[in-house]
């Protein structure tokens, strides 16, 4: 198992990339063994011109400004080192999810990762809540010796691991998602606005209407239905698949919220396709579903079998 953590740039310019700035990892046999290697290379900025806050203040700046490294011959150094390895682990999805975006726009071959762990997820199951846990504070939850700077990726990397020792197997094992599910992370489009779709007067009601049930590529617009909907039971919160012709399956999430009169307002939104969100949508795939009853177009069968009217010939008593 490979221990992943990126820090990155992202940039105040119009360029939809978060540049990555500094790639940090460890090995591990299992999530309980002790670190067996490192690596830890920075990389020099040539996308975005500025750097915000956060870049600003990582410990590792003034190496990652004077590197010699691009992105690509660094991709290539770290595909070198993992080797035929395919099991990572991260804490939180961003850091996989950024390094196929990267990967994508520089056109250089990602990682093999046959499975992803999120141990930011597994440590909020651990402790049984449903907030996500800060590293720094899952370190002192679990009693490390907070050594080292956070905001280095090596050494986040070294945390993240030494976190995930504490770890139990059943809590990891919950959020393995299926191949063709984890395929639809490689597909990058632009953010997608929130839309509100209206009021209804019940759940069930939002779910089976056209308002809720289209929903639009985020390529082409091109427009698509959810034919059924996943959800955990006792949350207001939907997720959904459509499909475009030209640019294959998209996930959709629809949240409610109730209205001071009565009801519910529905609001729909295309999500990037992050690690965590496909969690969550297997997750919710995983527990209950409604299938959406089909509209009948009750106008036009009525005109099919209506009868037709006789005419009245002309009147010959007179």
């Amino acid at each position: 198992m490979i221990v992943l953590d990126l820090e990155w740039n992202r940039g105040y310019d119009k360029k939809p990339l978060d540049e990555i700035l500094q790639i940090g990892a460890v090995r591990l046999e299992n999530p309980y063994n002790q670190i067996v290697d490192t690596f830890n290379i920075c990389i020099r900025p040539l996308i975005h011109k500025r750097l915000n806050r956060p870049a600003k203040q990582l410990p590792m700046l003034e190496d990652i400004q004077t590197s010699g490294l691009i992105f690509p011959k660094a991709m290539e150094l770290f595909r070198a080192w993992c080797g035929q390895e395919q099991i990572f682990a991260v804490w939180g999805g961003d850091d996989v999810d950024i390094l196929r975006q990267n990967c994508s726009y520089w056109q250089v071959p990602c990682v093999e990762a046959e499975v992803v762990y999120d141990f930011q997820a597994a440590f909020s199951r651990r402790v049984e809540t449903r907030q996500s846990v800060a590293l720094y504070r899952a370190v002192e939850y679990c009693g490390i010796p907070d050594s080292f700077t956070y905001h280095n990726a090596l050494n986040d990397a070294m945390y993240t691991a030494l976190v995930g020792g504490w770890l139990r197997e059943k809590d990891l094992n919950m959020q393995e998602i299926p191949r063709q599910l984890r395929k639809l992370a490689e597909t990058v489009f632009p953010p997608q606005p929130r839309r509100k779709l209206g009021r209804f007067l019940t759940i069930e009601a939002a779910l089976n209407s056209p308002a809720c049930r289209q929903q639009a590529c985020p390529l082409c617009a091109a427009e698509g239905w959810i034919q059924q909907w996943y959800f955990h039971r006792g949350v207001p919160r939907y997720y959904g698949a459509h499909h475009c012709p030209q640019h294959g399956w998209f996930l959709c999430r629809l949240t409610f919220s109730r209205c001071e009169t009565g009801g519910w307002r529905a609001h729909a939104a295309t999500p990037a396709p992050t690690l965590r969100f496909l969690q969550e949508f297997y997750a919710a795939a995983q527990d209950q579903s409604h299938i959406c009853k089909k509209l009948r177009r009750i106008s036009t069968r009525r005109k099919q079998n209506r009868r037709p009217i006789k005419q009245r010939g002309p009147d010959t008593d007179k």
